[in-house]
C-alpha cells in the first residue's frame, strides 16, 4: 500500500469550503422553515428545532469527511465485496424491521444510542447505499476491467445493480432507488462500455421508453400503475393531469408560488411562506423565495464548483477506481440536484428528492459529505511505502 504524502498545496481546500459553505446555508434554510412567520403553529412545534440537528449533521459529518479525505481510498475498496454484503443487509434489515415513520413508510433502522440534540440515532441505508454502490463498482471494474464488456459479466453487474436497486424501490423510496441507478449506469459508461452494447441496449430500451409513454397517454395507463405504489403513481398521475385538492398538487402550487413570490432579489431571510416539506424534498423553493434568482442562481453555481471539483479529480486520478469513484460522486450530485430543481419548478413529478448538502436529513448529509471525504483522498498524492501493492 502506498503511503499519503499530506502536504497544504495538495488538499482541495476549495472542494472542502464549498461543501461546507453550502451545508452551513442548509441549515440556515431549515431554521428559516421551522420559524418564519408564514409556517402555521402546528408545524413549528415540531419543526423549529430541526436546525440545531442539521447544525449537528453537519459539523459530524464535517468529521467524518476529514477522516475519510485521510484514509486511502484504495484500502477502503479492498474490501468492496463486504461493503456489498454490508448495503444489502441493511437493505434487508431495514424492509425488515425498519421503522415506519407513521406515512406507511419505513426506510429507518434506529439504534438506541442517544446523541445529545438529535435523541435516538436513526440511519437511512437507501441513502448509504449511494456511497457503497459507488465504491463496490470503482473496485469491481478495475478487477474485471479486461473482461467486464463480455456477455456473461454484463449481466452478473446488471443483476449486482437491480437487486439492491429493487430492494429500496420497495422499502419504498423511488427517489433514492433512481439515484443509484444513474451513478450505475454513470460509472458503466465510464468504465469504458463498448459503444456497440450503448447502442443495443437502447435499441433494447427504446420500445419499452416508447410503450410506457403511449400507455400514459391512456385515459387508464395500465403499466406504471402496476408496477408502483399507489402514492407513487398518485404523484406522475398529479404531475399529468393535475387535481386541484390533492396533495401532491398543492405542494407543487406552493413550491410554484413561493419561486414565483421570490422574484429577482427575493424577499429576504425569513420572509418566506410556508411550504410542505420546505426543509428537505421543497427546500430550494425557500432559497427562490428569500432570495430570489440571484441566490438560487449563486447556491447552483456552488453546486456547479463541487461538481467541477469532483468532475477535475477524476480526470487526474492515479487509477482506474479513483476515476470512477470522483465520477459517480458528481454523477450523484448532479441527478439529486437536476431532479430537486425540476420538481420544485414542476418539470418533473414530485419524487421527494433532497437538495445535495441543503435539505434536512442526518444519513443524506454523512453520505454526501463521506463520499466528498473519498473524492479529497484521491487527489493527495502517494510516496512507495513497505506495503507497496503488487504491479
Amino acid at each position: 500500500m502506498k503511503r499519503l504524502k499530506v502536504t497544504i498545496r495538495s488538499y482541495d481546500y476549495l472542494l472542502t469550503l464549498a461543501v461546507i459553505a453550502v451545508g452551513v446555508f442548509g441549515v440556515f434554510m431549515v431554521y428559516a422553515f421551522g420559524n418564519a412567520s408564514g409556517t402555521p403553529q402546528s408545524v413549528v412545534n415540531w419543526a423549529s428545532g430541526l436546525w440545531v440537528r442539521q447544525l449537528i449533521y453537519i459539523i459530524s459529518g464535517a468529521v467524518l469527511m476529514l477522516i475519510l479525505s485521510l484514509i486511502d481510498y484504495r484500502l477502503i475498496t479492498r474490501f468492496f465485496v463486504y461493503i456489498y454484503v454490508l448495503m444489502m443487509t441493511l437493505l434487508i434489515v431495514a424492509m425488515v424491521t425498519g421503522v415506519d415513520d407513521g406515512t406507511g413508510v419505513a426506510r429507518w433502522i434506529w439504534i438506541p444510542i442517544p446523541i445529545p440534540g438529535i435523541s435516538e440515532l436513526s440511519l437511512q441505508p437507501s441513502e448509504f447505499s449511494k456511497l457503497f454502490m459507488i465504491l463496490f463498482l470503482a473496485k469491481f471494474f478495475e478487477v474485471k476491467k479486461d473482461s467486464f464488456n463480455k456477455v456473461w459479466w454484463i449481466g452478473i453487474i446488471l443483476v449486482l445493480i437491480v437487486v439492491p436497486v429493487e430492494l429500496v424501490r420497495r422499502q419504498p423510496s423511488l427517489s433514492a432507488a433512481l439515484v443509484i441507478l444513474a451513478i450505475a449506469l454513470i460509472i458503466i459508461f465510464v468504465a469504458g462500455l463498448y459503444y456497440r452494447t450503448i447502442i443495443v441496449a437502447l435499441g433494447l430500451l427504446a420500445p419499452i421508453i416508447i410503450f410506457i409513454w403511449l400507455d400514459l397517454q391512456r385515459a387508464e395507463p395500465m403499466f406504471l400503475p402496476r408496477i408502483l405504489d399507489d402514492f407513487q403513481w398518485e404523484r406522475i398521475e398529479t404531475w399529468l393531469n393535475p387535481v386541484l385538492g390533492s396533495d401532491p398538487f398543492r405542494q407543487t402550487q406552493q413550491s410554484l408560488a413561493a419561486i414565483s413570490a421570490g422574484g429577482l432579489t427575493g424577499r429576504g431571510f425569513m420572509n418566506n411562506s410556508f411550504v410542505i416539506h420546505g426543509h428537505n424534498d421543497f427546500v430550494f423553493s425557500l432559497v427562490a423565495e428569500q432570495f430570489g434568482f440571484v441566490g438560487a442562481a449563486v447556491l447552483l453555481a456552488v453546486i456547479a464548483i463541487i461538481i467541477v471539483r469532483c468532475i477535475r479529480i477524476a480526470l487526474l486520478a492515479p487509477d482506474m477506481q479513483g476515476k470512477l469513484i470522483a465520477t459517480g460522486v458528481a454523477g450523484m450530485i448532479i441527478f439529486e440536484t437536476f431532479v430537486h430543481v425540476s420538481v420544485t419548478t414542476n418539470l418533473l413529478p414530485n419524487t421527494g428528492m433532497p437538495f445535495p448538502f441543503v435539505s434536512f436529513g442526518g444519513s443524506m448529509i454523512w453520505v454526501h459529505m463521506m463520499a466528498i471525504g473519498v473524492v479529497l483522498n484521491i487527489k493527495i498524492p502517494r510516496t512507495k511505502g513497505f506495503f507497496e501493492d503488487e504491479e
